[in-house]
């Protein structure tokens, strides 16, 4: 595809470096791993829902909420975080486990992703529709918050979510520490989206850049308030932060190099595609017939976007592909409804494709097949997802 723009050095190194600052935000958010950490915050969060969390109505209301607060910082490192330290509670009141944490941390974690600033979806798709993130957060805040409400309230009646038998342990101690520790946690996510606000606002960077940099520095902002409030126990924060940036290492810069070449490989094919006669032809092909769409267009987008995603596409990919030839046929739909379409397909997608990431990762933790959690259980919220959350997308759109 490059080679019918006339194959240059020039745009080849600019088609490989298109995505770059994704990758580098994907390791900086990793750098989230060492607060969390050194904070104890796992054990917190534990005790909370032991103290606090009773029946399986509550627990799975709980664990959405942990896993989406916890998905905009963490990204994926997320699901092996909450699976591990929730997983003993969770077995204790529910009676099928697998299936009620499957649907609880995938929805959660992918809903997330509408909105969170350590998710590459949203910044993509701002990329290609030249919708700012600032613009588009509170519309996708929203949907994500809806998508939550319905996923409870569709498992409300299930088998799995009535009272069993045992008893809760009501004998876990109800410390202020342990509500102190959880409104840190809230505290920096809420920072952290702030600072990035203000980078923007004061266009200290891009988008992207802003998100990056207000990382770094609430990374670094929290850990040493932390050692602050160790005061004279430094010898025992030391070790712990020794640990935790190890585990970094090992974990938060090898994530980034796993995902770099995917990163490297959407940008290029994204820029060649772009810039290559295909999409012009493509383009001119698909333009009388989608104008003729109107509205349904909102409708047939994130219909694609999951559609190619069954057969291995990744969404972003998708995302990117749907994205660049609908903003150039330079159709009457706001930019910002497209974009919200966009972005309700990928959730969608990321759900319900048994080759996504998220998916595959919950799947083997808990030791069942993907397809089974993708399609089996989610495919009857997906489906009244997405026609909700494009109903509320026209009406937001409206507003914002």
């Amino acid at each position: 595809m490059l080679s019918t723009t006339g194959l240059t050095l020039v745009s080849v190194a600019t088609a490989i470096v298109s995505m770059v600052d994704i990758v580098v935000l994907l390791v900086v958010m990793q750098l989230f791993l060492i607060p969390v950490t050194v904070g104890n915050y796992q054990t917190a969060v534990e005790k909370f829902m032991q103290g606090h969390v009773h029946g399986p109505k509550q627990t799975y209301a709980f664990v959405m909420l942990v896993t989406h607060l916890l998905s905009s910082i963490l990204s994926m490192g997320t699901v092996a975080i909450v699976l591990s330290i929730l997983s003993d509670s969770i077995k204790r009141q529910v009676k099928d486990s697998v299936h009620f944490s499957a649907t609880a941390v995938t929805r959660a974690f992918t809903l997330g992703t509408l909105w969170a600033p350590g998710a590459a979806t949203i910044f993509l798709i701002s990329s290609v529709t030249k919708v700012s993130w600032t613009r588009l957060f509170i519309p996708c805040l929203i949907l994500g918050l809806l998508g939550l409400v319905l996923a409870y309230v569709m498992e409300h009646s299930q088998a799995y979510m009535q009272e069993t038998s045992t008893t809760v342990n009501q004998d876990v101690q109800r410390k202020n520490e342990t509500h102190a520790s959880l409104l840190e946690l809230v505290l920096a996510v809420v920072a952290l989206l702030m600072l990035s606000f203000v980078l923007m606002e004061n266009k200290v960077a891009s988008s992207m850049d802003s998100v990056t940099l207000a990382g770094l520095l609430i990374v670094l902002i929290w850990t040493g308030l932390l050692s602050f409030k160790r005061g004279n126990k430094m010898a025992v924060f030391n070790p712990i932060l020794k640990k935790a940036a190890t585990s970094y290492w090992h974990q938060g810069i090898a994530s980034g190099a796993s995902l770099a070449p995917f990163f490297v490989g959407i940008g290029t094919f994204t820029y060649g595609f772009q810039h290559s006669i295909i999409s012009t032809q493509l383009t001119t092909t698909l333009t009388p017939l989608f104008s003729h769409l109107g509205w349904w267009l909102v409708l047939l987008v994130p219909i694609i976007v999951v559609l190619v995603s069954l057969i291995g596409i990744h969404p972003l990919a998708s995302v990117a592909l749907i994205g660049k030839v609908i903003m150039a046929m330079h159709i009457s739909l706001s930019p910002l409804l497209i974009a919200l379409s966009l972005n309700i397909g990928s959730v969608a997608a990321y759900m319900l494709s048994p080759f996504a990431g998220i998916v595959m990762i919950v799947a083997t933790l808990l030791n069942v097949g993907p397809g089974t959690v993708s399609i089996r259980w989610n495919w009857k919220f997906c489906s009244v997802f997405l026609l909700t959350s494009l109903i509320g997308a026209v009406l937001l759109n409206l507003v914002f």
